[in-house]
């Protein structure tokens, strides 16, 4: 793997070592369950997500693919002097094989098929990649919750160029800001986090074609049914400013069911969730996608 990734990986597993663990001996499932869909959570966590998505489109075959991926996100809190803290996630992409369309000139990922959509040949075909890493995403985030359940969290977001898929990786640098705005309640937290990530460098050696320019707005939900039990939604709007039209959106609605127990001693949030995509690329692009999640949280 690329040295990148290896830097990467070190640097996330040094800071889960160094930082410090929840100094609440208790803490209820719910307070667990709602504070883990804050942003700038002050819980340690490790989300295992497994997401499953089936896909349409206007090119030949786009409806019989699918795509299996997972995804191994660390979330480290550091607690600061002034009631703020920082939070550094780091995510770990697996895909399980990406659809890929073959033409006499190129191989194209869904990101780059909705560049060109509008020029694209239809005589192409689709293939299922190999499984591999995908691009190793992070953030850094300052922020808090206020005496009045307030959330807000500003950012600094990126991805390092660690995909192991041949010609349809980025093979970029990406770079933005982040921002989320909330508010924690009696009966639930909810609010929205908002990011737009650009190119900043190209690494590959090779003429990269396309440039990068993607804005993504989060929405986090949960609404407590008690013990632990909630009813949640994190749809994720993602906007492809260098598209082709009718390319450039994707709007998925949804949600589902969580549940916070402790297995062996040790918190554990499950999550599981439906989306539809009302609005998905033209040519080619997600239709429906289930998800299901397991997240441990660390404590002393």
């Amino acid at each position: 793997m690329p040295n990148t990734f290896h830097h990467a990986l070190l640097a996330g597993c040094t800071a889960m070592l160094a930082a410090p663990a929840i100094t609440a001996a208790e803490r209820s499932d719910q307070e667990t369950a709602l504070e883990l869909i804050n942003p700038i959570s002050g819980l340690t966590s490790f989300y295992n997500g497994f997401e499953f998505r089936n896909f349409q489109g206007s090119l030949p075959q786009a409806g019989d693919q699918d795509q299996g991926y997972y995804t191994l996100t660390s979330s480290v809190p550091f607690e600061l002097d002034n009631g703020k803290r920082i939070v550094v996630r780091a995510s770990l992409p697996i895909s399980f094989g990406t659809p890929t369309y073959e033409t006499p000139e190129d191989d194209l990922g869904e990101w780059q098929i909705r560049k060109v959509a509008d020029t694209l040949p239809t005589d192409g075909y689709f293939i299922s990649g190999h499984g591999h890493l995908d691009d190793i995403t992070w953030d850094v985030a300052y922020g808090g919750v206020s005496d009045s359940g307030l959330i807000t969290m500003i950012g600094v977001a990126g991805a390092f160029p660690t995909s192991q898929d041949g010609s349809i990786e980025r093979d970029q640098y990406l770079l933005g800001p982040e921002f989320a705005i909330g508010k924690v309640s009696d009966w639930g937290t909810y609010g929205v986090w908002l990011k737009h990530w650009v190119d900043v460098a190209d690494v590959s050696g090779r003429d990269v074609k396309w440039s990068t320019n993607e804005t993504y707005l989060k929405f986090f939900f949960a609404y407590g049914l008690g013990n632990g039990w909630n009813i949640i939604a994190n749809p994720e709007i993602e906007y492809d400013w260098e598209g082709a039209s009718s390319n450039k959106l994707y709007l998925p609605i949804g949600g589902g069911i969580s549940k916070t127990t402790e297995l062996w001693r040790v918190p554990v949030k499950m999550d599981l969730e439906l989306y539809n995509y009302i609005e998905s690329p033209d040519a080619f692009g997600p239709e429906w996608m289930l998800t299901f999640a397991i997240t441990p949280v660390w404590q002393r």
